[in-house]
């Protein structure tokens, strides 16, 4: 008998199975991502029954596309046999592949666009350089079905790329392929921003996520694919006191999607109606409940109730009891993170191919009830950005207990621009750094 089906697990993890062999995408359990993110609703499986599989089939993978925690969960890789087969897209930073080493995984396989063969799969990934160096979209294929994972790279797929992938989904009969992309927003714009009204706000979320939502299908449509699968969205941020964001950050629906595609004139018959626990056999969707279509705001509400009330969210960074560090520790280790940042981007410009340039251009301020700091990268910037944190949270980042990533992606502080401006640019680099400054320059800094 010839299996071969894809289960969606939760937010961007799905388990793929043909016959015998499973691959799984980008684990993530209980543990807060970004320091605020919790996976709604939560993996439709216990780790248990994967360290389980891990231990009883002879081909079992995990796939980690990025490291960003939504897609990589230290605790549940720790836990696999340290002889798991883990692959990883070849990215020229080695973090990631460093951080899975210090889960204990002593088998780590990389691979690149020019593919690798693996048992029976081909895995080949594909770097948007112009928007992110440590994120990839991925494909999977066997000799009966083939699959995009591409996570979070929503964007038009650049014309080099989708060359490529179109003629490998073209290898395959329509019906044995499946795109699957992120399609909500993934960050605090523009919830975290203090220049605009709650009115244009909410207009600028429905545009983001309808332009994401559209050029994920779009993309697939490009590369001839029989299905779409809607994932790497199904996240809520849990900040203290700001309830608002649990109505304003969640996913659409099956329904507001086929619906929005509709009226935009796009393709929406490829779309899947899956929810976590459902899976897809390249011709039909089997409910995790047999016939019940769970309803999606339901599940969302009940992933809510079900964190308060087992107190999964005092685990969330905004919900701890933080210990102040001394306002002279604070300022020496303020002064160290924005002038190695500095060093950082213009040291690194040149070798990442003037990489998001437009970052000169900013001024940029970090400042909490006792200290301000600014640096600047030329002279007279037209764009100044203030990020403004509650102390905890930001000795939370200046100690290396926190990534930089939680202040922005994960809702934890408010961002200030003098006008409508794009910051992309220093929000990449800090990205960037932030990695760099936790791994790197805060252990270096901890006994000064």
């Amino acid at each position: 008998m010839n299996t071969k089906k894809i289960t969606l697990i939760n937010h961007s993890s799905v388990l793929i199975q043909q016959n015998k062999k499973f691959i799984l995408t980008d684990p993530w359990y209980e543990k807060p991502a970004f320091g605020s993110w919790l996976s709604v609703p939560p993996m439709v499986y216990n780790p248990t029954y994967f360290l389980a599989l891990a231990r009883s089939v002879k081909d079992f993978y995990i796939l980690i596309s990025h490291g960003h925690d939504d897609h990589f969960d230290d605790d549940f890789l720790s836990m696999m046999p340290k002889e798991t087969k883990v692959l990883i897209p070849e990215y020229k930073s080695k973090g990631l592949k460093k951080r899975i080493q210090k889960c204990g995984i002593s088998n780590i396989i990389e691979f690149n666009t020019a593919g690798l063969k693996l048992d029976g799969f081909v895995f080949k990934s594909y770097i948007f350089h112009d928007i992110s160096m440590d994120d990839a979209l991925i494909t999977i294929s066997c000799n009966d079905f083939i699959v995009a994972h591409a996570n979070d790279n929503w964007q038009k797929l650049p014309e080099k790329y989708l060359n490529s992938i179109k003629e490998d989904f073209l290898k395959f009969e329509k019906e044995n392929t499946l795109y699957m992309s992120q399609t909500n927003h993934a960050d605090g714009f523009p919830m975290i921003y203090t220049n605009y009204s709650s009115k244009e706000k909410n207009r600028i979320l429905k545009n983001r996520q309808e332009k994401i939502i559209c050029q994920g299908v779009k993309n697939a449509i490009s590369v001839n694919a029989g299905a779409f699968l809607s994932y790497a969205g199904m996240s809520l941020p849990f900040i203290k006191n700001k309830e608002e964001y649990l109505e304003k950050s969640y996913c659409k629906s099956f329904g507001e999607i086929s619906k929005m595609l509709s009226l935009k004139h796009i393709e929406n018959k490829i779309v899947l109606n899956m929810s976590p626990g459902d899976s897809y056999d390249f011709k039909n969707v089997t409910k995790l409940f047999d016939g019940i279509d769970l309803n999606h705001n339901q599940i969302k509400n009940s992933s809510i109730d079900y964190y308060k009330k087992y107190n999964k969210i005092n685990n969330c960074n905004t919900y701890k009891e933080g210990k102040n560090i001394s306002k002279e520790r604070k300022k020496f280790l303020l002064n160290a993170f924005m002038e190695n940042l500095k060093l950082f981007v213009t040291d690194k410009f040149e070798k990442t191919n003037n990489f998001q340039k437009d970052v000169f251009n900013i001024s940029l301020t970090f400042l909490d009830k006792d200290l301000k700091k600014e640096i600047s990268f030329i002279e007279k910037p037209d764009i100044r950005v203030k990020f403004r944190f509650d102390s905890f949270v930001l000795e939370s980042i200046l100690e290396g207990n926190s990534n930089w990533e939680s202040c922005y992606i994960g809702y934890e502080s408010n961002v200030e621009v003098n006008g409508d401006y794009n910051i992309n640019s220093i929000i990449r680099w800090l990205s960037m750094f932030g990695y760099v400054y936790q791994n790197r320059i805060y252990p270096s800094l901890r006994h000064e």
